[in-house]
């Protein structure tokens, strides 16, 4: 990674704030639902994890799940968002890194490249990814396009820096994790972050599955799970709230 690199937060001024409310996936309920249980539901989610800071260093959350479409990318992007409404003097800082699948621009209606891929290759600089999502205080870094070899680009020294710079430039970093099984994604990027929330769509995930997901990641610092689809006055209006 380029030695010049500035703080990150530095860069937000200038980023890119193409983002659209029509774009924006509806399951965003924090943005397009603020008064809904779901979005009271992220609210209660954050305040339990600003709680936890109070008593340990909490500045990198990733979050993941065992396997795909339980929901960790909405659960991200939510939080992420909820953060930024209720501090709006902290730097909120939201990157994918599900190198294989990445999902958050288009959650979010932002253009997907260049993103954290093509920062780690070094084809461009951090001012070049982050971007600002619409006028919050929220900066996003999209996943780009999936590398050949998304485990030894996430071990990699570029990727140490990467989450120390913006250790130094963002005071809350949410990270949208590849799920645990059945690569080491989730694990390698687990051992560099503070801490790690596991999202488990109920009623669907095997309880076997969960438990071979925590093994995975083991080592790892858990902090917690989210039970998602729990309940139907938490879903969408089709019932399909929280996949992604």
């Amino acid at each position: 990674m380029d030695r010049t690199m500035e703080r990150a937060a530095n860069f937000l001024p200038r980023v890119d704030e193409r983002g659209d409310t029509n774009e924006v996936s509806r399951r965003v309920v924090t943005l397009t639902a603020p008064a809904s249980a779901a979005a009271e539901q992220y609210r209660t989610l954050y305040y339990r994890l600003d709680r936890l800071r109070a008593r340990r260093p909490l500045k990198v959350v990733a979050v993941t799940s065992a396997l795909p479409g339980e929901g960790k990318t909405l659960t991200a992007v939510n939080l992420a968002l909820t953060a930024a409404r209720a501090a709006p003097d902290r730097r909120i800082l939201l990157v994918d890194a599900d190198l294989r699948r990445g999902q958050v621009g288009r959650t979010l209606g932002i253009r997907g490249t260049p993103g954290l891929a093509e920062l780690l290759s070094g084809e461009c600089e951090v001012k070049d990814v982050v971007r600002r999502f619409q006028a919050t205080r929220l900066a996003v870094v999209p996943a780009g396009r999936a590398p050949e070899e998304p485990a030894q680009v996430l071990a990699s020294a570029r990727m140490k820096q990467m989450l120390q710079a913006v250790r130094e430039g963002f005071d809350e970093v949410y990270v949208d994790a590849p799920p645990a099984l059945p690569f080491a994604d989730a694990t390698i990027l687990g051992h560099q972050v503070d801490g790690v929330v596991m999202v488990i769509r109920a009623h669907v995930t095997p309880l076997k599955v969960v438990h071979q997901a925590v093994e995975q990641l083991g080592g790892v610092p858990l902090v917690g799970c989210v039970l998602n689809g729990a309940e139907q006055a938490l879903t969408s209006d089709d019932g399909t709230y929280g996949q992604g």
